[in-house]
């Protein structure tokens, strides 16, 4: 499988008075290990942009197991779990540093648009550089679904 890690400490501005990062933290997190994810396979996001390609969050989950908090430093692990002709899916682990605890997992799922906001089959060229999809990640199980887009195939 291929991963990406982000690290990040806990700001004072993501928690509460508790000193409990909000859940509302975890999917920004996501999106700045997910950009990493992407910049570690040679292209920014930017790039990916600026050739006329958004990917649009079209689905978001978390499942939290123990909070973080303020001052804590994060490792966030991002990898693809699924490609589909228009669809992909990014899965993702929140461990502390400290103690490697499992604070968090989830996952997003993402539709290709062009500028104008019009579903888009995935070019050969990013499907390609995004590399090989996850084929041991765990589909999320609950409410018989998985994890997937309708029509989204998983790669082995």
């Amino acid at each position: 499988m291929e991963t990406a890690e982000l690290e990040l400490r806990v700001r004072y501005a993501e928690t509460d008075q508790m000193r409990v990062a909000h859940h509302a933290s975890y999917f920004i997190w996501f999106e700045a290990a997910r950009t990493e994810f992407i910049r570690a396979r040679g292209r920014s996001y930017a790039e990916v942009e600026e050739a006329g390609w958004l990917l649009v969050v079209v689905e978001a989950h978390c499942r939290y197991r123990r909070p973080a908090r303020y001052d804590d430093v994060l490792v966030i692990r991002t990898h693809l779990r699924s490609l589909g002709p228009s669809t992909l899916s990014f899965g993702y682990e929140i461990v502390r540093r400290a103690d490697g605890e499992r604070l968090a997992e989830g996952y997003t799922v993402h539709a290709a648009v062009d500028r104008a906001g019009r579903a888009r089959r995935i070019p050969d060229e990013i499907a390609g550089f995004l590399g090989p999809v996850d084929a041991a990640a765990p589909a999320d199980r609950r409410e018989g679904r998985s994890g997937r887009a309708p029509g989204e195939r998983e790669y082995t």
